[in-house]
């Protein structure tokens, strides 16, 4: 279970990296995060044997060490939520999503609900991953090389490997990690979707580099067991890298990133998009930048978040930790009446049915049933008006 395998000490790390990484008009000097890092780590250091396995996790022995460090794990994740009041809306509904979750997670290990803890540690690495993959960072932290026991990450299967590279900013490692996943003979085609969606997310949505993608696609391509669609599909990403290079490089706008994506749907053959992944990715970068950049809160704006909604909602890492519904909502919110409106609030329905699916709740629970409420009788008013 991967469970086992995720390392308390990486994940405060992860919180902290976050805290630091993605707060530039707030965050301290290199030198005084990196003297924090000192001692935070030198304490953590300690936690990490007993952490990296759930046999260790739930050892009574080890329970004060790891009770200590999920209060320093839950009040840095505060800090961070105190931190991102100043940014933008999706940043502080990420720290809210990560402040949550790092209470949870303390309060689950203290009322020994172990595997609960556990889960929700991993959602917190999820998280880091959203903050960090949001917008173009060409250079990784310069604090990162401290966070990872270089033992236990080499311990870790690829995939979760990656994830805790990206998390901690270190993308090139993450490209490296991924790319030998994806050349893996032993591992399906069918099981490569996500990496290769974060593949292409690192590679062109942060570090805005083309050239390292089309030797990835061709070496992938030569694979004797992709099936044909999805053969056709990489050979035509490859020839349409030069042309979507050009197109992320102009001056992002809404006009711009919508004209890519019913380029992308008008030549999605079978519907599921896959065809269509790699513009999909380029439009969502272009949509951050644009977000990023823009600040009048006019139906532009919305119409930016509704489309980035439902492109999270396609090629997003999962449903359990998503900025789609957020983004969904906040379109709504800035625009009501805007002709995206009605089909955004039917994606965001789906999106917040679909993260209960399959679990043990029996109906939507209150508050988000209220908030679905609230926004259609919003939407209806203004259509009406």
């Amino acid at each position: 279970m991967e469970s086992k395998r995720i390392s308390l000490a990486v994940l405060v790390g992860l919180t902290l990296s976050a805290a630091w990484g993605c707060e530039e008009s707030t965050r301290p000097s290199d030198d005084d995060t990196r003297a924090v890092m000192r001692e935070i780590f030198g304490g953590i250091r300690v936690v990490l044997p007993a952490s990296v396995d759930l046999e260790k996790f739930t050892d009574p022995t080890q329970r004060p060490d790891i009770l200590a460090a999920l209060e320093l794990l839950s009040s840095n994740a505060t800090l961070l939520e105190k931190h991102a009041k100043s940014r933008d809306k999706q940043m502080r509904f990420l720290a809210r999503s990560v402040s949550r979750d790092a209470s949870d997670a303390r309060d689950s290990y203290a009322e020994q609900r172990y595997e609960r803890s556990a889960y929700v540690l991993r959602q917190i690495a999820e998280n880091c991953v959203v903050c960090h993959t949001r917008l173009p960072d060409l250079e990784d932290s310069p604090v990162a090389a401290g966070f990872l026991d270089e033992g236990v990450m080499e311990s870790l299967p690829l995939a979760p490997r990656a994830t805790l590279q990206i998390a901690t900013r270190r993308f090139d490692e993450a490209l490296e990690s991924l790319g030998a996943l994806l050349a893996d003979p032993v591992t399906h085609p069918a099981m490569m979707m996500g990496p290769l969606t974060d593949y292409l997310v690192v590679a062109i949505r942060v570090k805005r580099d083309f050239d390292r993608p089309k030797a990835m696609l061709e070496a992938f391509a030569q694979r004797t067991d992709l099936w044909p669609s999805l053969q056709r599909d990489v050979e035509q990403w490859i020839q349409s890298l030069p042309e979507l290079r050009t197109q992320a490089d102009a001056k992002p706008s809404v006009a711009h990133a919508r004209a890519i994506i019913a380029d992308a749907d008008a030549n999605d053959e079978h519907g599921d998009g896959q065809s269509g992944l790699l513009h999909l990715v380029v439009a969502s970068g272009i949509l951050e930048r644009f977000i990023d950049s823009h600040r009048d809160q006019d139906e532009s704006l919305g119409e930016a978040f509704y489309l980035l909604g439902t492109l999270e909602a396609r090629i997003g890492r999962n449903y359990w930790v998503t900025p789609a519904p957020f983004l969904l909502e906040e379109s709504i919110r800035l625009a009501p009446g805007g002709p995206f409106s009605a089909d955004a609030l039917a994606t965001l329905e789906r999106e917040i049915h679909a993260v209960y699916e399959g679990s043990d709740v029996e109906e939507l629970p209150a508050d988000d049933a209220q908030r679905l409420r609230a926004l259609r009788e919003l939407v209806d008013r203004a259509k009406s008006s």
